[in-house]
């Protein structure tokens, strides 16, 4: 009994050992683990203090430039801003994003590319146009078929100048946020000027400004997309010069108000610049064209100004013949709904052309039109792709509505033109006997005997007999997108413009287009979400007062990274 009695009494004090021994272990290994981390910080510490008294080092050496002269890292963390894609800067309430895309496109006219100015004006390709046959690109100088050279209108080439570059910086205020905006790209061309290295070793593209405005709240001044625009209606191209027509300017100098209402509504109120049109003998004409075209041009080689290089435009005196004159403002007003199906606009415009040539024409014509644009998803909340699917439309109607229809019309008139007077015969401001007359100046800028023919003033008998009249324009079109998968999608779109335009008195030969449509076919890849690919064909239809015609067909590819 006493022998069991020891027995038990080893092994329980063998298994509180045991225990004893597993509970001091892990606290002894934990003990060893704090004294490593305390030596290890120690160590790092000294390390600090050694640098922090080590003399700085010399940057390195750049051969060709000499030694680097960056600033050092504050180490305050960048820090997301108000809107996507913005970072705060540090120390202000400002949140700036910096951002646009890399763009390079290739374009294959199969038929109708504008002429250049080569080989007596039916060279290949004009590169005055955006990349595209599209209302602002090729559409409206699609050769005709009773042009010299429509045989020779096939061209490619391949560009980056649709490359774009934004600034965008946002600041809150008690009056509201405060914006600056600026965004450029590199499409400018002067069709003054003949265009040099194009497409040779250093291209000739220039920077141009596509916006920049400022706003406080509701309020906006400067150039930004015009107050009629629907940007939310227009389709998804490959085509840089769009639709044929579209409602209000792309982008224009303006002030103007947005009010957010309720129910997703959105008013919009303001102002844009003036920019008169006319309609004439010799083509149209806006009031920064800088010659009327067809005007028979000097010779380069027999002709040209003394000190100029030989291949500088030479063009005609037809400048001085276009009396259009900036008075008013285009007073424009747009209203808006938004809802998880899409959006519905209406908007319109009530603008002036003014004809004025310091003589014996005065004259104010009242302009306007009416728009209704949006888009809707067929199958909207559906999952998938197919949720995604959209349809557009716009539907134009105006009066002298000029620009504020793409591709619309301003005034008509015989300014310009040979007109009959009485008592002194056949007038032609540009040329024959009665043309120096017409022009006649002393230096006072007055008229002296010589306008004088047969007791009549010439200039103000002329300006008397000047016909106008306000065209008709209407417009529309429509495009559907289908997504195929989440980063793959077609769009198809078709639009087109019908001007009216008084053949009697634009008289016969005149360069106005009556009609111009076009249709777009396309598939967008975006293998990732900043990254587009895309594959479209284009056929534009052009058709003149006069009742030529002309037809362009186009292959069209891009590929687009965003930052």
């Amino acid at each position: 009994m006493t022998r069991t009695v020891a027995t038990g009494a080893f092994a329980v004090i063998g298994g509180l050992s045991a225990a004893l021994a597993l509970l001091t272990g892990p606290l002894a290994a934990r003990a060893d683990e704090l004294a490593d981390l305390r030596a290890n910080q120690e160590l790092l510490q000294k390390r600090i203090d050694q640098l922090s008294q080590a003399p700085p080092q010399a940057a390195p050496y750049v051969p060709g430039f000499g030694p680097e002269t960056h600033k050092e890292v504050s180490g305050v963390p960048a820090v997301g801003g108000s809107f996507p894609r913005s970072f705060l800067i540090p120390g202000t309430d400002t949140s700036l994003r910096i951002g646009g895309f890399a763009n390079g496109q290739a374009l294959w006219y199969i038929k109708g590319a504008a002429p250049g100015g080569q080989l007596d004006g039916q060279g290949t390709r004009s590169f005055i146009f955006t990349e595209g046959q599209g209302g602002t690109g090729n559409l409206g100088s699609i050769p005709l078929n009773n042009a010299i050279g429509r045989g020779r209108s096939q061209v490619f080439g391949i560009s980056g100048r649709q490359t774009r570059f934004l600034v965008d910086a946002r600041t809150p205020t008690a009056w509201g946020q405060a914006k600056a905006y600026l965004e450029i790209d590199f499409s400018y061309n002067n069709t003054n000027v003949t265009v040099e290295n194009a497409q040779g070793v250093a291209s000739s593209w220039l920077p141009r400004l596509r916006k920049g405005y400022a706003t406080l709240g509701g309020l906006l001044a400067g150039q930004d997309t015009g107050i009629m625009h629907d940007p939310d209606s227009d389709p998804e191209l490959v085509d840089f010069g769009g639709e044929a027509t579209s409602n209000g300017r792309a982008r224009a100098p303006q002030v103007k108000y947005t009010y957010a209402g309720p129910y997703g509504t959105v008013f919009n109120a303001g102002i844009e610049n003036p920019v008169p049109r006319l309609n004439g003998p010799f083509g149209q004409v806006d009031i920064d064209t800088q010659q009327i075209p067809t005007i028979a041009a000097c010779s380069v080689t027999g002709n040209t100004a003394a000190n100029l290089p030989a291949d500088t435009a030479c063009l005609g005196n037809a400048a001085f013949f276009s009396p259009l004159q900036s008075v008013w403002p285009e007073a424009i007003a747009t209203a808006r709904v938004n809802q998880p199906w899409g959006h519905l606009q209406i908007g319109g415009v009530v603008r002036t052309d003014y004809l004025n040539d310091g003589q014996g024409l005065e004259r104010k014509y009242v302009g306007f039109a009416g728009t209704f644009s949006g888009d809707a998803h067929p199958f909207s909340g559906t999952p998938g792709p197919l949720g995604k699917d959209d349809l557009g439309y716009k539907f134009m109607a105006g009066v002298e509505s000029a620009g504020q229809i793409a591709n619309g019309v301003g005034i008509v008139t015989n300014f310009g033109a040979p007109i009959n007077v009485p008592g002194v015969g056949l007038v032609n401001p540009l040329s024959g006997p009665f043309s120096a007359a017409w022009n006649a100046r002393d230096s006072t800028q007055s008229l002296p005997n010589s306008a004088i023919v047969n007791g009549i003033n010439v200039r103000h008998a002329y300006d008397l007999l000047v016909k106008t009249q306000s065209p008709n324009t209407f417009s529309g079109a429509i495009w559907y997108q289908h997504w195929w998968t989440e980063n793959m999608r077609s769009t198809l779109e078709i639009s087109g413009i019908w001007n009216a335009l008084n053949t009697s008195i634009l008289g016969p030969g005149t360069n106005n287009n009556k009609q111009l449509s076009i249709a777009h076919a396309n598939i967008f890849w975006s293998p990732v979400a900043f990254i587009d690919f895309g594959f479209e064909y284009a056929w534009g239809h052009r058709v003149q007062v006069t009742n030529f015609k002309g037809d362009a067909y186009t292959l069209q590819g891009e590929m687009r990274v965003r930052f």
